[in-house]
């Protein structure tokens, strides 16, 4: 198992290493270290509140491009992750779609995109935390390989010209075609896994899991891949 300095360096082959929003998760030595752990007396909201899905800090205005996470321990049953390609999903709409959608620009909020089927909604009890509302590209294309991908993520919540019913149905519509059969895969990180995923090109959610025992990773997220200026990176476990 890699120190928790050995992980952060090599976090950093991919960009400069970025901390969590929610302090109480960072690494007391090493900031840039996201510790996610859930177990049996985990409150349920909490427990499964990454099962939605997202990409990594797109709440902030200087996203995260890259995730490196591993895995500390894992139940026996479920627990795994999820991805989906959004270059897939773009490449898939018809020209039609694809002109209309290119130019479009979206609001995003933590926790604030219309949630879909098999999502876990946020507590509505729980304090709204306090990030940023950024704007992005309802398209985006990638840094490094120039590819185009919907970026909807779980935060988009609104799209500048649009009617409010207009723009939730059309974010809605989007997020369910990008988690279609055909577009996504699943992972199961064990203990020492480490598994990386391009943010530009994937949205990952969590499943639902029934706890016998403590599951918990630390996780890198970067803002941009190392060809890209700013470089940044963040860690997790």
């Amino acid at each position: 198992m890699l120190s928790d300095a050995d992980y952060v360096r090599f976090a950093s082959f991919f960009g400069r290493p970025l901390e969590s929003f929610i302090r109480d998760h960072r690494n007391a030595d090493y900031p840039e270290i996201n510790h996610s752990k859930s177990g049996p007396a985990t409150p349920l909201l909490v427990r499964d509140g990454a099962v939605h899905w997202h990409w990594a800090s797109s709440h902030e205005v200087e996203g995260g491009a890259v995730t490196m996470l591993l895995g500390k321990k894992a139940p026996d049953v479920g627990g795994e992750t999820r991805f989906a390609r959004t270059s897939k999903v773009y490449e898939s709409l018809s020209d039609k779609m694809k002109h209309w959608s290119d130019g479009l620009v979206a609001r995003h909020g933590l926790g604030r995109a219309p949630w879909i089927e098999g999502e876990t909604e946020p507590d509505p009890d729980r304090p709204r935390r306090q990030t940023d509302a950024p704007d992005h590209p309802l398209v985006m294309a990638h840094p490094v390989t120039g590819r185009k991908g919907i970026f909807t993520s779980g935060t988009a919540y609104g799209i500048h010209g649009m009617d409010d019913a207009e723009e939730i149905a059309l974010i809605r519509e989007l997020r369910e075609h990008i988690v279609r059969s055909e577009h996504r895969i699943s992972c199961k990180v064990r203990a020492g896994d480490i598994v990386l995923w391009d943010h530009f090109d994937a949205v990952h959610g969590a499943t639902p899991t029934e706890y016998s025992s403590e599951q918990g990773a630390v996780c890198c997220t970067g803002s941009a891949p190392r060809a890209c200026q700013p470089s940044t990176s963040r860690v997790s476990e």
